[in-house]
């Protein structure tokens, strides 16, 4: 199913399209280094467009003095495999095997013919004979168990991808490529063709994507090959952030960050990272469409809060709170609690404006755009005019998470209604676009199988708008500096509730909060931190602000019993009560 948002999907673009539109990331110079890389991120987080970045043919196709520095680095040969269903679709893990080996071998050998394509501009050419060529493709299908092939290269990709066609009639457990480790059935073809072309200790990198929907046995082979396998071959892996067969390992059979592989992750990102990024794509938004350039805070307006009782707002938003506060009696109070003066503010050091002015800020331009007070209660304003906190450069870099698909289908969107003579977007045209690409995320999560292998899930879309519900109240109701917006999976954590958040973490509903503690690779939610994704704030009735705030345990945001919830959403116009000592604690 279409959601709108595959049209960005890296894996049905061309090199040419891919290059096109590339952007390069802090997190570039380290994938196309010379160690193991496990690239980790959700959906949608341009993990493929990376690996892809890697091929001599979307290398080739770059432009620009980044693109001849890269092509410079990248001294290996990248060998790109995409996960396929072929692998997961076979009964026997000999058949499995053998499925994987067998594609594998196709990718190497579609690399091996680029190189001596002898085509203008080919990345790190090699000469190859035919005779040459003929002496290798018989010496590979010894190798891999495919008797007499004939003509070169292709013949040899013919005779696997028969192979390949046998499987679901046969068993083929007993066929060379079955092999316990099929990899390394690819390393004496590399150095063979390294010896053919007077290429000796040329490197080589294999690009394996999507390694979350591969089977256990293809895991396995990976992974012990991480752990020791010859300099000659480089993995660069990308994959969920979670990885559902890690456990069986054992933790000596396991690779270790930092020394056997280098780990990139793409959520949960510097802010710095992600604007820098977010103004790259839109640069190349506005050259695609022959605009003039424009920085994306002066076309997108960028602008500080201004409380909706002032005509503006001064710089040190001291006057902003104090407008707050004159409406919100909790927010005095919570001020008074801090001895914070407002009328004397030029008094407060540095430490002092950041503890409290600089601190509570956002929170209170989220609340003035969604609150009304009515005799000092909160009461939920129109969502009509309701810009101010998702709108503007900063808010919508923080909002798009740097995801490349969600980034250039809002822009895509945003250029229509680009004002040529102001050159610049409204705000109210800037919501409607992060609007259309979290209604499209949202259709996504609503099509996501709650059936797992292992049992049922809970509905993805449920669980999300039960959590985004419960810290939207928290953050309406009275004021508290330091209202949840994250959430710890405990040990009372429900196993269809923990399916449920396995889907949300691959699709990119949430964000792995890491700690210290965490490894670098998850296979257990229990006590790690999350929170949604800030795509998902912007929804009508769902809108959270865009901060951390504390946490909160799950089971508490499932389990509070419905007579405690007296703060659930009320109707617009409904005063928002006090009584939150129920939920404190929790």
């Amino acid at each position: 199913m279409s959601n709108g948002l595959d049209a960005f999907n890296a894996k049905r673009m061309t090199a040419d399209q891919v290059a096109g539109s590339f952007v390069v990331p802090a997190e570039f110079d380290r994938l196309s280094g010379n160690d193991h890389v496990y690239v980790i991120g959700p959906r949608g987080s341009g993990k493929t467009t990376l690996l892809r970045m890697l091929t001599g043919e979307t290398l080739r196709a770059w432009e620009g003095s980044e693109a001849e520095a890269a092509r410079r680095r990248i001294d290996y040969t990248s060998i790109f495999v995409p996960a396929d269903e072929l692998w997961a679709s076979q009964a026997s893990s000999g058949n499995i095997r053998v499925a994987f080996a067998g594609q594998l071998l196709l990718a190497a050998i579609d690399a091996m013919t680029y190189r001596v394509s002898g085509n203008l501009g080919v990345h790190l050419p090699a000469s190859l004979s035919l005779s040459s060529e003929i002496a290798l493709t018989n010496h590979f299908a010894r190798l891999w168990g495919l008797g007499e092939v004939l003509g070169g290269f292709k013949g040899l990709q013919a005779g696997l991808e028969l192979l390949l066609l046998e499987l679901p009639r046969q068993d083929l457990g007993d066929h060379a490529l079955a092999a316990p480790d099929s990899l390394r059935l690819l390393v004496p073809a590399l150095e063979a063709f390294n010896r053919e072309v007077e290429q000796r200790g040329h490197r080589w990198a294999l690009l394996l994507d999507e390694m979350e929907l591969a089977p256990p046995a293809v895991h396995a082979m990976v992974t012990r090959f991480v752990r020791g396998g010859p300099p000659i071959l480089t993995l660069k892996i990308s994959m969920s952030p979670f990885d559902r067969f890690m456990q069986i390992y054992g933790e000596e059979a396991l690779p270790a960050p930092g020394n056997d592989f280098d780990t990139i992750y793409l959520s949960g990102r510097p802010v710095r990272e992600l604007r820098a990024f977010t103004n790259g794509l839109w640069r190349s938004a506005l050259k695609a469409r022959g605009l003039q350039h424009r920085e994306l805070s002066a076309a997108l307006d960028d602008r500080a809060p201004t409380p909706r009782d002032r005509p503006a707002a001064d710089r040190s938003g001291v006057g902003f709170v104090r407008s707050m506060a004159n409406r919100d009696p909790e927010l005095r109070q919570w001020l008074r609690r801090r001895q914070v003066n407002l009328s004397d503010a030029s008094s407060m050091s540095y430490s002092e404006r950041s503890a409290t002015i600089r601190k509570i800020t956002p929170l209170l331009v989220y609340r003035d755009a969604l609150l009304n007070f009515r005799d000092g209660q909160p009461v939920k304003r129109s969502r009509k005019k309701s810009f101010e906190p998702f709108t503007g450069a900063n808010a919508i870099a923080t909002i798009l998470e740097g995801n490349p698909r969600w980034i250039k289908s809002a822009f895509a969107q945003m250029l229509e209604r680009y004002d040529a003579r102001t050159q610049s977007i409204s705000a109210g045209f800037q919501l409607d676009s992060l609007t259309s690409v979290a209604d499209r995320f949202e259709a996504l999560l609503r099509v996501l199988p709650t059936r797992q292998g292992d049992g049922e899930a809970m509905a993805p879309l449920q669980l999300v708008d039960t959590i985004a519900r419960y810290l939207r109240d928290r953050n309406l109701g009275p004021f508290t500096a330091d209202a949840p917006n994250s959430f710890v999976v405990d040990h009372g954590t429900p196993d269809e509730v923990r399916r449920a958040l396995l889907l949300c973490l691959y699709a990119g509903a949430i964000v792995h909060l890491r700690s210290r503690n965490s490894p670098a690779v998850l296979s257990s939610f229990t006590n790690e931190r999350f929170r949604l994704t800030y795509l998902l704030s912007v929804r009508d009735g769902k809108e959270l602000p865009l901060r951390l705030g504390k946490d909160v345990r799950l089971t508490s945001v499932l389990e509070v019993p419905r007579s405690r919830l007296r703060s659930r959403p009320h109707e617009q116009g409904t005063a928002l009560p006090l009584e939150w000592s129920d939920y404190e604690g929790a």
